[in-house]
């Protein structure tokens, strides 16, 4: 069982002690098996330079993630201490560095929004031809919000590159997923499980099984319909 996430490794592990076998993190950018790395991709310093100088244009907020942490601008930081529910979890604010600290070297994913009066794809169309952008859901009604990763950087590809490294081709999969970026995922693995609060229409298409809302023990809920667990 691995954790399939968009977190980056310094935030994943902020969630304790789970009983997992590796973590896909960062959305595709780096697969952890155990203790050892079989994957990791970061940006060269030339591509975080071209998509931070898009989101000063269109006056977005934004924190650059690495493996060592999440470094942010001081808007996206006050933001996602209120919105986010994290002020008060020392874990969390271990991992939350300021931008200003960042190796630009080391980085496998951006995140960003924004409230100016333009839509998601007018917001990362500069930047769609050379990287991958999956739309995020947070804020209010205003929000235009996004991560960048990597040209061809999924949890899709992260996943072949797991079995491929496990020697395992010929095994049953069960994707667990709510958000947009767990689309590739969802249409990779044999069974696509959606939690019933899914944040975005469009994953719901996706499912070949629907469970439970998080909060309502879905994951349990979906591992005893699947037999993985009694």
């Amino acid at each position: 069982m691995y954790l399939c996430t968009g977190r980056s490794l310094a935030e994943a592990r902020t969630i304790g002690d789970v009983p997992i076998d590796g973590i896909i993190g960062a959305a595709g950018g780096f697969v952890l098996d155990g203790n050892t790395m079989v994957l990791h991709r970061t940006f060269t310093v030339e591509q975080v330079a071209q998509i931070e100088q898009h989101l000063r244009t269109i006056d977005a907020t934004y924190y650059l993630e690495s493996n060592t942490g999440l470094y942010f601008d001081a808007r996206y930081l006050a933001f996602v201490r209120e919105a986010w529910g994290v002020g008060d979890d020392p874990a969390w604010e271990g991992v939350a560095k300021p931008l200003e600290q960042v190796d630009r070297a080391d980085v496998n994913k951006v995140c960003f929004y924004t409230q100016q009066d333009i839509t998601y794809e007018q917001a990362v169309a500069p930047l769609a031809a050379d990287f991958t952008c999956v739309p995020s859901s947070y804020g209010d009604a205003r929000t235009v919000a996004g991560e960048i990763s990597l040209p061809g950087v999924s949890k899709a590809t992260a996943i072949a590159e797991l079995l491929a490294y496990l020697k395992l081709g010929d095994v049953r999969t069960y994707g667990f997923g709510d958000s947009a970026n767990d689309i590739p995922m969802l249409e990779v693995c044999d069974e696509a499980i959606v939690m019933g609060d899914a944040r975005h229409s469009d994953v719901l298409s996706h499912a070949t099984y629907v469970t439970r809302p998080v909060l309502e023990d879905g994951l349990a809920h979906a591992l005893r319909h699947f037999g993985l667990i009694d």
